[in-house]
């Protein structure tokens, strides 16, 4: 396919299936760039090429479902699958799964269903200790509580052990995998059914599994795409929160599955902490199982309103998208009538419908955004919302996901090719020697000292920010505790009890988020502003060793990776429970001593683990990450001058091209670097074209 025939302007506009072939068709281009830019370089930007095409193979877009357990998350997963009851529905509470359908993505040695256990020490934390809640509660002296919380989890260990026999020991940090699966099998691993009839029952690893990956392809996702279903992030005595909510720090895109008979519950006001340091566009609301409502042309912009005006008394914008619909016909509209959906449902749709249609007649619905009440109420189709969703998640994977990525996957290529290119034809042009009062063993002596001095001022500037992070942190947790210190006393003066007192979590939970998100804000520039003069430092080396007033070798900047959010600050807090514990505790006891020493243990215990998992998590992987940089980086540089050393003679100069790979091939390979150069500088219009057009569009639906 040439140019010619494919104008970006054109094909964007077009509709849906040529702006997903341009995808397709640029993904295509940009690859077949990369293979030959592969064989074109030198050997010393080999690595970084395969890399490159390494990144853009793996390129896919991880769609996240959240909610309360019973949401309908997985009835809708199926719908968008395009899977009819794929996978099971019927999660158990107990469940501890993430189930990850994988389209049109690379299957692990050709396996289609892989699941994962638990590993021996994971298990033995949860049975043992209870998780991040029993840590708390033993830390606080909640023995009572945490009697009760060992016995329903002894009854579980029980239960698991029992049904897996001598099996339960060989399978603690294993996999199961499969060239192929079923819905049957997938309910062994993901859901724990009915264990009373003697037979081989529903869910039996499910105790014990960690994560489902299945692999699938479909003709309806041109961009790899891969959906998590989450059983839910209400319950904090296992480890289901935890995986949930680390499954969510890579996600892209999040759908929050609500239902519309609870619009927003406790539950799902919590659940607005998980989305509260991610992107405002990489969210989406789906109020479900309106077909259970009453009267959903009264009742769709109530609820329309409400959540709106709740984000905005949680902070957050209320511009996010809201699409209502149902489950159960989005699994009507793409399998067909079932036996599952009942009668009221099926006239439920029809009134609805026949309401749209005599009420909407003339209006055009595209007219306005998807997810905005007035497209809501105006649209006589798609009344289940399944393609909307479809089409919104669509959208925003192609232009603010995949196009981007793209981009900056193809601008790195050309840097690549542009460095090649000049430093091929240096040495094709002249004699390449370093000049004589140049002492390449010093220079590298440099570079060696210089690596472990960036790597400690990274370290030092890393620890200093995280530092005050800490202590903001700590007067944050100390501020919460005086004002419900005062607030808890206040109640019981008053009225002797402490029914009334609900302490204000959500108030110390969007201070911890603040300070962090202002930590990883500020932190990596001052990291890159050490990397940058380290750049200039290697560029000075590369300059002199080459003894000429040309830049021969560009130094490309370091740029650090940004810090992932953290899944401490996202997740239920044990004060969220513990604080429940803490009424029920003080209504025993009534010494003013005694509940305020509770109260101090309690919220201590939460600061103590919720700090030693944001330093010994997020910011340690963050400097591990700054450490693998600034060490890959110095060594290639290391590696390149002692390539250059050997050009002070001939015999050494044809060793050291031949070690470069450019002994016989210098001017065919620059004019193909040139034919690169120039294919790559026009993809990269066609890349930044697609995503203006889209940015404008979605500028336009805003406006409107």
């Amino acid at each position: 396919m040439s140019d010619e025939n494919l104008n970006a302007d054109t094909v964007l506009r077009q509709g849906d299936d040529l702006g997903k072939l341009h995808f397709n068709y640029n993904r295509e281009v940009l690859g077949h760039l990369l293979g030959r830019l592969r064989e074109a370089v030198a050997l010393l930007s080999h690595d970084r090429v395969l890399a490159l095409i390494e990144e853009l193979d793996n390129l896919s877009i991880d769609v996240s479902l959240i909610g309360q357990v019973k949401a309908g998350k997985t009835a809708l997963a199926n719908a968008l699958i395009g899977k009819p009851e794929m996978l099971p529905s019927d999660v158990n509470p107990w469940t501890s799964v993430v189930t990850s359908v994988h389209i049109n993505t690379p299957k692990p040695a050709g396996k289609a269903a892989v699941f994962n256990f638990f590993t021996t020490q994971e298990w033995l934390n949860m049975v043992e200790v209870g998780g991040t809640l029993g840590e708390t509660a033993s830390r606080s002296g909640f023995d009572d509580e945490m009697d009760e919380m060992h016995v329903q989890i002894r009854e579980m260990q029980q239960r698991t052990e029992l049904r897996l026999g001598h099996n339960f020991a060989l399978l603690m940090g294993g996999k199961h995998s499969f060239v192929g699966f079923s819905s049957e099998m997938l309910r062994k691993y993901v859901c724990l059914g009915d264990e009373g009839n003697g037979t081989l029952p529903d869910g039996r690893y499910a105790d014990v599994t960690k994560s489902a990956d299945i692999y699938i392809d479909s003709a309806s996702y041109r961009v790899p795409t891969i959906i998590h279903d989450t059983p839910g992030v209400n319950d904090p005595f296992l480890m289901r929160e935890t995986i949930t909510l680390d499954s969510l720090t890579e996600t892209d895109i999040c759908v929050l599955v609500l239902s519309a008979q609870q619009s927003f519950s406790t539950v799902d006001v919590a659940l607005l902490r998980t989305i509260r340091s991610m992107k405002k566009s990489s969210i989406v609301f789906f109020v479900n199982r309106i077909d259970e409502l009453d009267n959903p042309t009264e009742q769709i912009p109530e609820i329309d309103n409400f959540i709106r005006d709740v984000l905005r008394a949680e902070e957050l914008s209320p511009d996010i998208p809201i699409i209502f619909g149902s489950a159960a016909w989005a699994e009507m509209a793409v399998f067909g009538m079932s036996d599952s959906i009942g009668a009221a449902s099926i006239d439920c749709l029809a009134d609805l419908a026949t309401k749209r249609l005599a009420d909407q007649q003339g209006v055009d619905s595209a007219a306005n955004p998807i997810g905005t009440l007035s497209h809501t109420m105006s649209k006589t189709s798609d009344l289940s919302g399944l393609f909307e969703l479809r089409k919104l998640v669509e959208e925003k994977s192609i232009s603010d996901i995949a196009f981007p990525h793209m981009s900056g996957i193809t601008r790195r290529s050309l840097d690549i090719a542009r460095t090649s290119k000049v430093f091929l034809q240096q040495v094709d042009e002249t004699n390449w020697v370093t000049p004589p009062s140049f002492d390449m063993d010093a220079a590298i002596a440099r570079l060696e000292i210089m690596q472990d001095e960036v790597t400690r001022s990274v370290a030092a500037e890393t620890e200093a920010a995280s530092n005050a992070m800490i202590n903001k942190m700590s007067n944050a947790y100390q501020a919460f505790y005086d004002r419900e210190q005062a607030a808890l006393e206040l109640q019981l003066s008053n009225t002797k009890s402490a029914d009334g007192w609900t302490p204000q979590i959500e108030s110390l939970r969007r201070s911890l988020i603040a300070t962090y998100s202002d930590f990883g804000r500020e932190t990596p520039p001052r990291v890159d502003a050490i990397l940058a003069d380290a750049v200039q430092q290697v560029q000075s080396l590369y300059n002199s060793a080459l003894g000429n007033s040309v830049q021969l070798i560009t130094v490309e900047p370091l740029e650090t990776h940004s810090l992932k959010n953290p899944a401490c600050l996202m997740r239920t807090m044990p004060l969220d429970i513990t604080s429940n514990w803490l009424r029920g505790w003080l209504s025993k006891r009534a010494k003013r001593p005694s509940y305020i020493r509770k109260l101090r243990q309690l919220v201590a215990a939460e600061q103590r683990q919720t700090l030693e998992e944001i330093q010994t998590a997020n910011v340690a992987d963050f400097m591990s990450e700054n450490n693998m940089l600034i060490d890959g980086f110095f060594e290639e540089h290391i590696h390149g001058l002692r390539t250059i050393a050997m050009l002070n003679d001939q015999q050494k100069r044809d060793e050291a091209l031949q070690a470069l790979g450019m002994e016989e091939k210098i001017k065919l390979r620059i004019t193909k670097l040139t034919e690169i150069i120039a294919e790559l500088t026009t993809t990269l219009d066609r890349l930044g074209l697609a995503t203006a057009i889209a940015g404008e569009n979605a500028s336009r639906e805003k406006a409107s």
